[in-house]
């Protein structure tokens, strides 16, 4: 029996709510899945925010003791 057929089965016996709450995650993850992949597909462009970020001259300093 293949995947597709156990499934089948196990749905073929599942109340109506478990059906929709299966439905309802099926959907889910049918659009988070494209939306991953979709954002995979844009390329980088090195330096399009050159100069617009700005870093303290301490920032590898240590940090102070907290003595709270």
């Amino acid at each position: 029996m293949t995947l597709l057929e156990k499934i089948v089965t196990e749905l073929a016996s599942a109340p109506e709510p478990l059906l929709l709450q299966v439905l309802d995650f099926i959907q889910m993850n049918k659009v988070a899945s494209a939306s991953i992949s979709d954002s995979e597909n844009l390329s980088r462009i090195p330096g399009l925010h050159q100069g617009q970020i700005w870093m303290g001259e301490d920032f590898n300093d240590p940090l102070p003791m907290d003595n709270g």
